[in-house]
Formats: structure tokens, C-alpha cells, sequence
């Protein structure tokens, strides 16, 4: 079911689309990029509020495999085997995960295991590192599943839900030794810190398992961890406009409850910020910005040591850019163009969504970076990495579809 790989490089003239596929500065919220000489220097780069897209040339083949969910899905994650994958569902008011079967070139739904009443909704996922457990962003909290009984489907797959003060529950991220789970709340603006292995041991609603929340801004919804997991990375929106903020927490203090000292540097990340992914080397934090239809680069050294030089790319991408991921070792960023038409001047649902296919090493460069683009849905919303497979997993939102295609290579 792999497949073969989609090379960046190799596609005639999608790899040389003119100025649409260029690397661009922004500065301030207008329409149009400020003309470059030369290549910008690091510390000259500075990202506002843009209209302007370049979604990159679409690829004729191979087209993504897709399947049919019964509701709007968020995420997609694929179990280590390679066997099944799941798929978060919003639908009536009520979350569910779609339970697939993964067979060489299809996605077969399964069955739906629905979240408890509580959870309106289902949004962001992880696997813990060991595979046994599923985690679900729920909006008022977030669900602890097993994922063996969702294979089989015999029994409740409800382990327990991890609940706190946080509202609007949307990403969530596990440390690496499986004990610590971090959430994004994106109502109160925090990122909540449970305790998994207190939980498991004592339960979920037992004293030490809500450890505490992390105060950032309102619209916290992105969550990455660096590769030694020391340190997390948020994004807030805030607002439309240019209020969007990358944030650098140390993963050691907020493990402790420190709140607000957990919180070592944040700076500004053009408008609207929605989804952060780290580098394989740990050097480099990539950013989607909607309202910025771009994707930025920070070093995350200079995030910490000099804030002000931090921003060290900018590329244009397709319209109101929300998944991200991080493919061949670092070497490719996929990104998806929801192209909801919410931001104001944007260009709206009548183009088509698509996954952009950016080459990292030149975006670092400030060389044309965006080298094709990938078919979605509507609404290309999370997307994901099955290892096992090397296929990219992705949810579409508005069209109640979940695709997979191979990953790209630089």
C-alpha cells in the first residue's frame, strides 16, 4: 500500500512555476508581496495579513485514496502496523471514531465508537508512543480510548477522560515517555497538563491527574514538541489580524504545574497561527498563519536568544492554510489550503483545496520553494505520517472524506 513516493523535484514545469511559487516578505496586512532584490536577510523578514496565494501546480498522479465518514473529520492516525487507522468525527453535536481497516489501496470504514455525551466533538488526535492508547481532543475535554478494543470492537474502547478547567480542547500531544499528556484549549487560551500514568493508576478523576494549565492567549490550538521533548510549541490566533503568537514552553516545569513560569519565549506569528511542527534536527519550528495564507519559519535557538531575528522564512502557500506536516526527514512541508472563505479577502470555496508541497531547504534559502500541490476535499483540516506504510494521512473537514497518498520526497 506504500507506494512509491512523490519526488518534489522531476515534474517538468511544476517545479518551476514562476513568481506564484516564490518564497515572499510580507510586511504589514496588504495584498501584495514587497519586491525583493535580492535574498532577505533573516533578521529583515517580517509577516502580516495577505490575500495573495500560491498553492502550487497540481499533480496529475497518483490521485489520494479516499473513503467516506459519516461526519466532518478533524485528524487521521494510523496505528503502527500499518493495519488500521482512525479518524476523528464531529457530527450532531456529538463526537465518534471512525474505525478503518487499511488494505493495500483502500480505506474500508469499519465501525464508529462514539465519545461520551460530554465530548460534543472530535478533533485532535494522538497515539501514545507504545500504540495501546488513543487520545482525543473532545472540546470539554479530551478521551482516553483503547485502541485494541476499537480494533476488535468488543467492549466500551472508553478508558477514562481527562478534564480540567481548560475550554475548547483541540490538539493534544504526549510526552514521550507516554506519562504527560498536553491539550490545547483554545477558548480559555491555556494548554492543560494531565498526568496519564496517574490517571491509569488511580483515576482519571483522582487528586494529581489535572496538574494544571499553562496561560498563553486566546485561540490556542497548534501543539508540537521538540524531538527530545524538553521543550512544546503553541500557536495562538487571538483574532483576525496580526495577534498571532508561537510560544516556547519548557515541558520539565509545566510537568510540575509551574503555570505561566513554564512559558520561556513567545513572538509574533503573523495572523492567525493555527497548526506548529518541528524539525527532525529540533532547529527549526514551521508555523501555518491562515490570514496569512503563508508558512513561516522560526530558528528555535533564536526564539530563546534573540526573538527579534527568530523569523527566518516565509512562504506563500495556497489560501487560508491550516494542516501541516513534516515529511522525508524534515526535507518537505505539506501543508493544507482549507480555503474556507472565513478570512476576509480571501479567495473563497470556489477553488479548489488542496495539500501544497513545500522543499524546507529552500525556503531556508529564500529560493522558490512551493514545487507542486496535492488533490483534497473540502477543507484539508490535520494531517498525518503513517510510517509503516509512507503514506500521508488526511481529514477533509466539509466533505466528510478521509484520503491518503504517498509522501513526497525532496
Amino acid at each position: 500500500m506504500a507506494g512509491p513516493s512523490i519526488p518534489v523535484r522531476g515534474f517538468g514545469r511544476g517545479c518551476a512555476i514562476a513568481a506564484a511559487c516564490s518564497l515572499v516578505l510580507l510586511s504589514g496586512c496588504s495584498s501584495s508581496p514587497r519586491p525583493q532584490a535580492a535574498p532577505a536577510k533573516a533578521a529583515t523578514l517580517s509577516v502580516g495579513c495577505s490575500a495573495q496565494v500560491a498553492p502550487g501546480k497540481l499533480l496529475p498522479a497518483p490521485r489520494p485514496v479516499t473513503a467516506t465518514v459519516p461526519g466532518a473529520p478533524t485528524a487521521m492516525v494510523g496505528t503502527p502496523d500499518g493495519r488500521w487507522a482512525f479518524a476523528s468525527l464531529s457530527k450532531d453535536a456529538s463526537g465518534a471514531i471512525a474505525v478503518m481497516a487499511v488494505t493495500r489501496g483502500t480505506l474500508r470504514l469499519v465501525r464508529t465508537a462514539p465519545l461520551p455525551h460530554s465530548l460534543p466533538d472530535a478533533f485532535g488526535m494522538t497515539l501514545t508512543r507504545d500504540g495501546r492508547l488513543l487520545l482525543v481532543a473532545g472540546y470539554t475535554a479530551t478521551a482516553v480510548l483503547s485502541v485494541s478494543a476499537l480494533e476488535d470492537g468488543r467492549g466500551n474502547p472508553m478508558v477514562g477522560v481527562l478534564s480540567d478547567a481548560g475550554s475548547g480542547q483541540f490538539e493534544v500531544a504526549v510526552s514521550a515517555d507516554d506519562r504527560y499528556v498536553y491539550v490545547t484549549d483554545e477558548n480559555t487560551g491555556d494548554l492543560s497538563v494531565f498526568d496519564l500514568a496517574v490517571a491509569l493508576r488511580r483515576g482519571f478523576t483522582g487528586p494529581g491527574v489535572a496538574i494544571g494549565l499553562v496561560p498563553l492567549d486566546i485561540g490556542a490550538v497548534g501543539v508540537a514538541q521538540s524531538p527530545d521533548g524538553s521543550l512544546l510549541y503553541v500557536t495562538t490566533y487571538r483574532a483576525y489580524g496580526p495577534y498571532g503568537q508561537l510560544w516556547v514552553i519548557d515541558a520539565a516545569r509545566a510537568d510540575t504545574g509551574a503555570g505561566r513560569r513554564a512559558v520561556l519565549a513567545h513572538v509574533p506569528a503573523g495572523c492567525q497561527p493555527v497548526r506548529v511542527a518541528v524539525s527532525p534536527d529540533g532547529g527549526t519550528a514551521w508555523v501555518t498563519a491562515a490570514q496569512s495564507n503563508a508558512l513561516l519559519a522560526f530558528s528555535t535557538v533564536e526564539l530563546r536568544t534573540d526573538p527579534s531575528r527568530a523569523l527566518r522564512a516565509v512562504v506563500r502557500t495556497g489560501s487560508e492554510p491550516v494542516g501541516l506536516l513534516l515529511v522525508d526527514n524534515g526535507r518537505v512541508a505539506l501543508v493544507g489550503n482549507s480555503n474556507r472563505g472565513l478570512v476576509p479577502g480571501s479567495t473563497g470555496t470556489n477553488s479548489p483545496q488542496t495539500v501544497s508541497v513545500i522543499n524546507t531547504a529552500a525556503a531556508l534559502a529564500h529560493r522558490p520553494a512551493t514545487a507542486a500541490a496535492v488533490a483534497a476535499g473540502l477543507f484539508p483540516r490535520d494531517l498525518s505520517y503513517d510510517q509503516t506504510t509512507g503514506q500521508v494521512m488526511l481529514a477533509n473537514f466539509n466533505s466528510g472524506t478521509v484520503e491518503e497518498f504517498p509522501a513526497p520526497r525532496a
